[in-house]
């Protein structure tokens, strides 16, 4: 048998090209995942509570090199992907952004032209009659109300605002900057995930969609210049066209095992090369972001732990640039070693990040071993005034932290002291040891065929393949000013429609 439409990953961008493309009953549609499954119903309490972070079981275990150590590179391996798994946030980015992206030779992906198609993801349950919102969508968005916030978070919000920083009333709004309501996918305190939206039991029913779960692919099979299946489990599954939807770093990875990619890299892991694609696993995109840890005053353990967030104008000092990222996380369990040091089993996490930082890192692999995880970089600080303006809001997150409204709120700062913030050495130490992934874009980037770092074209065509997509966050070619939810859903909608038009 074969199928018409193969789908590598039934992660956040896949569950909507799953349901979309099977809308159209002459196709036939196959989602493999290499994780478990969990139809409606049936799911573990921690992926269904947006109060939890669920646990490493649903994870890769994927780590990336920032310096000389190596941080958590988070990735969702089930039916749902990291939208499953993550903190149910559903941030857009700001209007600009897609306009950017839109200079790269891609003028259907500016804002005007994105727009219907975030709008046809949400329901918005509080801006949903707004021109750039969405109110018949299937995922829920919704924000708490100021009545709702636990009191860490109204001091820190009391903090951010005294410090001069404006309040906005919906952060998804085209130019949003400020502090607001954190955007979420949920319905009441359940994460609503790209599955749960998507693969409901309706679409699930349909005869000419299957979900395999449990399922790894190993590799894209190419007969010439053309994708005709992968091989998953050691078996040829044949297709009319491959859409991979592993997301950032795995489907860079695939298509490196799969012989597509640039000559020295393969040669490197002893991969035969199939495609000359200089771009793949290039220009890795990623927002560094610190945290400073508050020990909690005594709680019952079951509050929100996202309840706002914050987008500034501009770091201290530094033009304004919409890229100054704030926020608190409230409550979170931390492990025993940490634990032992702050003398507490919760932890307040006060999160700076960078969200348009110059420098960017690289995806590669070691051989074509599928078990063998992808090596990412993510060269942090390498470029630019990056470093300087990630000291500069570590500094700015400090003092708020001092604020009286939130200091009220908590037990102690804990592993951070004045001194340190105050020794330019110390803090450099703070800066570069602490520094962690936030949300990774690319890995196969977007952009006309005479580019050479575009790995897709703009409608997510591999160049010089036939019938092989990358449809996932790996292509987005510019920095996002937000998190990744949304936009992965938003560039699924406009692929699926894509294809169904013949495009």
């Amino acid at each position: 048998m074969v199928v018409d439409h193969l789908i590598v990953g039934a992660g956040t961008a896949g569950c909507v090209l799953g349901a979309r493309l099977s809308e159209d009953p002459e196709r036939s549609v196959l989602l493999l995942e290499a994780g478990p499954d969990y139809p409606e119903g049936t799911a573990p309490a921690p992926l269904c509570d947006s109060h939890t972070l669920p646990g490493a079981e649903w994870d890769w275990g994927l780590s990336a090199a920032v310096g000389d150590r190596r941080v958590g590179f988070p990735a969702g391996r089930l039916v749902g992907g990291t939208s499953r798994i993550g903190g149910a946030g559903a941030w857009r980015p700001p209007a600009s952004d897609f306009d950017a992206w839109a200079t790269r030779g891609l003028p259907e992906w500016s804002f005007e032209r994105v727009g219907p198609a975030f709008n046809a993801v949400e329901t918005d349950l509080q801006f949903g009659a707004r021109a750039w919102h969405g109110d018949a969508g299937p995922l829920p968005v919704t924000r708490c109300g100021e009545h709702e916030l636990v009191p860490p978070m109204r001091g820190w919000l009391r903090a951010v605002l005294d410090a001069g920083h404006p309040w906005c009333e919906d952060m998804n709004a085209p130019d949003a900057t400020g502090v607001g309501f954190n955007p979420m996918a949920r319905r009441g305190r359940a994460r609503v995930s790209a599955a749960d939206a998507y693969l409901t039991p309706a679409v699930r029913a349909r005869a000419n969609l299957t979900v395999r779960s449990e399922c790894a692919v190993e590799r894209v099979v190419l007969e010439g210049s053309r994708a005709v299946g992968v091989v998953a489990g050691g078996e040829l599954v044949r297709a009319r066209e491959v859409i991979v939807c592993a997301g950032v770093p795995l489907s860079p990875a695939l298509l490196l095992r799969s012989g597509i990619g640039p000559a020295d890299g393969l040669a490197a892991g002893g991969i035969p090369q199939r495609v000359d694609l200089p771009g793949v696993g290039g220009r890795l995109m990623d927002q560094p972001a610190v945290i400073l840890l508050a020990v909690p005053r005594a709680g019952n353990g079951d509050e929100p732990f996202l309840q706002l967030s914050a987008r500034l104008r501009a770091f201290p000092g530094f033009p304004e640039d919409d890229a100054f990222y704030l926020c608190l996380f409230n409550g979170i369990p931390v492990d025993a070693q940490l634990a032992a040091l702050i003398r507490s089993d919760r932890a307040h996490w006060l999160i700076v990040s960078d969200l348009a930082p110059a420098s960017t890192g690289s995806i590669t692999v070691r051989c074509a071993d599928p078990a063998e995880p992808p090596v990412c970089d993510l060269r942090f600080y390498e470029k630019g005034e990056d470093l300087e303006r990630m000291r500069a809001g570590v500094r700015a997150l400090w003092e708020l932290t001092k604020h009286p409204a939130f200091v009220q709120t908590i037990d102690r700062m804990a592993l951070v002291t004045d001194r340190m913030i105050g020794d330019e050495l110390r803090l450099d130490g703070i800066v570069r040891g602490r520094a962690g992934s936030r949300q990774p874009w690319g890995g196969c980037a977007m952009g006309p065929a005479s580019e050479r770092e575009a790995v897709v074209d703009g409608a997510c065509r591999v160049h010089g393949v036939e019938s092989l997509r990358v449809v996932d966050s790996s292509v987005v070619p510019v920095p996002l000013r937000a998190g990744g939810t949304l936009t992965t859903l938003m560039i699924g909608e406009r692929i699926a429609a894509r294809i169904r038009e013949g495009g």
